[in-house]
């Protein structure tokens, strides 16, 4: 994997981090790349399904849009998946558990999802020139795809990473990926006096240091017990899911890039 720590510092990508989508500067977003974040558990799912078969996920931000949506593609080709208040939607095919998304179920098809906050967060980052979808399981796939793609060829773009929150507040998990992403674009050192910072604004330093923190006090731990803490952990295992934050703190489970893709709307392997 390419390290930030061969790159000069002066030709890092600027990093930003917005904790959640309402958190987003106005026009920020602009010409530049967004990274959308739902480790518990929208984005997680998606990875898992691109990554075991599905051809393409829709991201709705409504039921009913869902399910229009699925009605539209050919006969035997949708599955509707999604959530709200954590449990499966009914009448959906499948709800918001990585672990139910096998091989079997989504060969061929394509996911037609709604959830609470993630695939909202999606959708509120379109402004972007272009927009990724990453998870723990795809977390090295997705540094190297913004490293190569905006960092070697093109270092014009700003990358800005949209954490989903959990009811509207800011999420401990979406916030130590966002910590991650950071960490692996820009490195773990502080700049040398005189260097730009590569990271752009005060919340993505702060993920990058909470990040570097939770490695070290996660040694000989899996990062399911630290996710497990947070209020979007809490809320999984209240509605009996625990299984579900295990499976979303793997990390680099599947070596896959997920891209939003237009025209139509939707989210792919690249």
């Amino acid at each position: 994997m390419t390290t930030s720590a061969e790159m000069s510092p002066t030709n890092r990508p600027r990093v930003f981090v917005h904790l959640l989508p309402s958190l987003i500067p106005p026009g920020s977003l602009k010409g530049g790349v967004a990274v959308v974040v739902d480790v518990l558990r929208a984005t997680t799912v998606m990875t898992h399904a691109l990554a075991i078969g599905c051809e393409a996920v829709i991201p709705c931000a409504e039921i009913e849009e869902a399910r229009a949506a699925a009605v539209g593609l050919p006969e035997g080709t949708a599955i509707l998946g999604g959530e709200r208040g954590g449990l499966p939607i009914e009448g959906f095919d499948l709800g918001n558990s990585p672990g139910d998304y096998t091989r079997e179920v989504c060969e061929g098809k394509t996911l037609v999802m709604t959830t609470t906050n993630g695939t909202r967060a999606i959708l509120a980052s379109l402004e972007a020139d272009r927009v990724y979808i990453a998870s723990f399981a795809n977390l090295s796939a997705t540094v190297e795809e913004l490293l190569v793609q905006f960092l070697k060829k093109d270092h014009g773009h700003s990358i800005h990473i949209v954490g989903s929150g959990t009811e509207g507040f800011i999420s401990l998990e979406d916030a130590l990926l966002a910590g991650a992403l950071a960490a692996g674009l820009t490195g773990e050192s502080i700049p040398e006096p005189g260097e730009v910072d590569p990271l752009g604004n005060d919340e993505a330093r702060i993920v990058w240091s909470q990040w570097l923190a939770a490695e070290r006090a996660c040694r000989g731990r899996s990062l399911g017990e630290y996710l497990r803490l947070g209020r979007g952990g809490r809320n999984v295992v209240r509605i009996g899911l625990e299984k579900d934050i295990d499976v979303a703190g793997q990390i680099d489970r599947f070596p896959i890039v997920a891209e939003l893709s237009r025209d139509p709307l939707r989210i792919v392997k690249v």
